[in-house]
């Protein structure tokens, strides 16, 4: 087993990706564990020189990723799986793997985004500069397997190809991340009474929209309006989270009751009477609808209306306290 280190600037979190000889976690090995830890300066490849040597590489890694939170492309469906059955096979152990996978977070909040897809090519092509993935056509169609099976026959250089190929990688995993992560909070933030406000949760219950987010109001404040409720409150626990607000020390809930409708032939809508709300509420989204009412959700959650009605009513709210 060998390590191979590259000259980054430190990330704000840890990253990990594993590049394997196929997609068989009992048949196939893992040739290298790729990771760039919080504030370091250098991206680590651990890589096997045989198949052997995967054994020696999980006993290295391991316990450097054990109960850290690391930031994944696919992590939970590909390298999760990887990672636990091999750990169980050499050491009968279960380790604390904790992963953040970017193709679930796109996945979650594709009401906001609206991709196609959810694959590693879309993604970066949608939240990086071209300037970035200059190198990226290089790697396009990269067969890990086939390299590595030269490189076992005597090819030194198709390591070589895999480790550039794992060293552009995970430095544009941190590049998404980061983009990622500024695109969702500056579309889920907003200013109410001097203080910041930032969704995190939309869920459907019934005929009831439930909006959860984080906030550095100074106050807790409770409101049950028939309609809605508000409640702010201190946060009750820490946990992970992808937009990481740990500077908010506060949690809010609102609860808006919503009426429901056909509003085509095989779908319904949730929506809102405008005249029973005293905001001025118009529709933001490019969703067709009636003047007098407002959708809230339609095949998916109508995030542009969601947002503007949590807003209002916040303001509604919290500047009568002034």
């Amino acid at each position: 087993m060998k390590v191979l280190e590259r000259e980054i600037s430190p990330p704000k979190r840890n990253y990990l990706k594993i590049e394997t000889s196929g997609l068989s976690r009992d048949l196939d090995s893992i040739i290298s564990i790729d990771l760039a830890e919080k504030d370091s300066d250098k991206i680590k490849i651990y890589y096997v020189e045989n198949f052997k040597d995967e054994r020696f590489l999980l006993e290295e890694v391991l316990p450097l990723i054990d109960g850290k939170v690391f930031i994944t492309y696919a992590g939970k469906s590909f390298d999760l799986g990887f990672l636990k059955t091999k750990s169980q096979m050499y050491f009968s152990k279960d380790f604390d793997f904790k992963f953040i996978d970017l193709q679930e977070i796109t996945k979650a909040y594709n009401f906001i985004f609206k991709l196609p897809s959810h694959s590693n090519k879309v993604l970066l092509y949608n939240f990086l500069d071209t300037s970035n993935l200059s190198k990226e056509k290089d790697y396009q169609g990269i067969k890990i397997k086939s390299l590595f099976k030269k490189f076992i026959e005597g090819n030194k250089a198709s390591m070589d190809r895999i480790l550039d190929y794992s060293s552009e990688s995970l430095n544009n995993l941190i590049l998404l991340d980061e983009k990622i992560r500024e695109s969702l909070k500056s579309k889920l933030s907003f200013d109410v009474s001097s203080s910041d406000f930032t969704l995190e949760d939309f869920e459907l219950l019934g005929n009831t929209i439930v909006l959860r987010g984080k906030t550095n109001y100074p106050e807790d404040y409770f409101a049950s309006r028939g309609l809605y409720n508000l409640e702010i409150f201190n946060s009750l626990e820490e946990k992970v989270s992808f937009l990481d607000l740990k500077e908010y020390k506060k949690d809010f809930v609102i609860k808006i009751n919503t009426e429901d409708g056909l509003y085509d032939d095989n779908n319904k809508c949730y929506f809102i009477l405008k005249k029973d709300f005293p905001l001025d509420l118009e529709n933001k989204s490019n969703l067709k609808s009636p003047s007098k009412i407002l959708i809230l959700y339609y095949k998916g959650h109508v995030f542009e209306n969601q947002k503007d009605l949590c807003k209002k009513i916040l303001e509604e709210e919290l500047e009568k306290q002034k």
